[in-house]
């Protein structure tokens, strides 16, 4: 596999979730109508949006071309409200092509992205750095063995708890010759060992086996900050890429040493609806949606 392949293959399908919320409750989950996020001043494409565990923060990237594809945030007015504050300092490169992109960031700072640079003379593309005030410093690759190490593969996207614990991964087996986007993908969750190293829980694949359908492509986790819901997207493996329906998906649990039951649909599109992320408290929920040809940032309320 060539690399250009592979980079413009992984451009169009880097997704990500990361979410938070503190509420612990046995109600059925439900999120209101589709709203509109305004990004006032910026006019361009946004993609995987992640709400910074103090709600003041909006991250995300333009468009997921693997040309120019870099890091913003933007400030909060009000929850569908942000004001744009130029590129996140530090993490993008600086020539094309590139794609640095799916923020996320835990709450003590730890700012987590993938990036495609010097791929594939190094196969870790998971990124991790400190984030203060529209800076992230202390750059480093994120090591352990939730890494494939393998040419194609990559960490798709992935999802911070809360606390910076645990590392909600995304592998994706990218092959542009056979496939449109990923061919399979498996999610995963590893333990910390540092801001920049996690290895694989030992009973990751039974946490979470009623997710990783293999009929479908499965991507974008996010973890709630008590870690009982745990959301995603996906679509049906084999779909014509013009008859996709993206699904964003949560599957749930009574406690934290427990697997995930079987997902449900929250809700679907096939206006590429991808990459959810939740407020702290979780009663807000944002994720990214192609609207007459430019992806725009959406947001829905938490039913209660």
């Amino acid at each position: 596999m060539q690399n250009s392949s592979l980079l413009k293959s992984t451009a169009v399908m880097f997704f990500l979730c990361s979410c938070s919320k503190d509420s612990n409750t046995n109600a059925k989950v439900s999120f209101g109508p589709e709203l509109p996020v305004v990004i006032a001043n910026y006019p361009d494409h946004a993609m995987e949006p992640f709400i910074a565990p103090d709600g003041q923060y909006l991250f995300f990237n333009n468009l997921n071309d693997g040309v120019n594809t870099k890091l913003f945030y933007a400030t909060k007015t009000s929850d569908d409200t942000f004001v744009f504050a130029g590129e996140l300092i530090g993490t993008n490169q600086t020539s094309p092509p590139q794609l640095d992109a799916v923020p996320d960031l835990s709450a003590s700072g730890d700012f987590y992205w993938t990036s495609t640079r010097n791929y594939p003379d190094e196969l870790n593309n998971l990124f991790h750095g400190h984030f203060k005030a529209g800076t992230v410093t202390d750059i480093e690759r994120v090591r352990g063995n939730f890494n494939k190490n393998t040419l194609g593969w990559l960490v798709m996207d992935h999802g911070i708890s809360a606390d910076g614990q645990l590392l909600y991964f995304n592998n994706a087996h990218f092959d542009s010759g056979n496939c449109f986007g990923p061919c399979e993908t498996e999610i995963g969750v590893a333990q910390r060992v540092s801001a920049s190293e996690f290895n694989r829980l030992p009973n990751s694949e039974t946490l979470l086996e009623k997710i990783n359908d293999a009929n479908y492509i499965n991507y974008a986790p996010c973890i709630s900050s008590d870690g009982l819901e745990l959301y995603f997207t996906r679509y049906l493996k084999g779909s014509a890429p013009e008859a996709i329906v993206f699904e964003i998906c949560l599957a749930e649990r009574s406690n934290v040493g427990e697997a995930f039951a079987a997902p449900r649909i929250l809700f679907s599109d096939t206006n590429f609806i991808e990459a959810p992320s939740l407020t702290l408290d979780g009663k807000v929920m944002y994720y990214h949606k192609k609207v007459n040809g430019v992806y725009q940032v959406m947001t829905r309320q938490r039913i209660e």
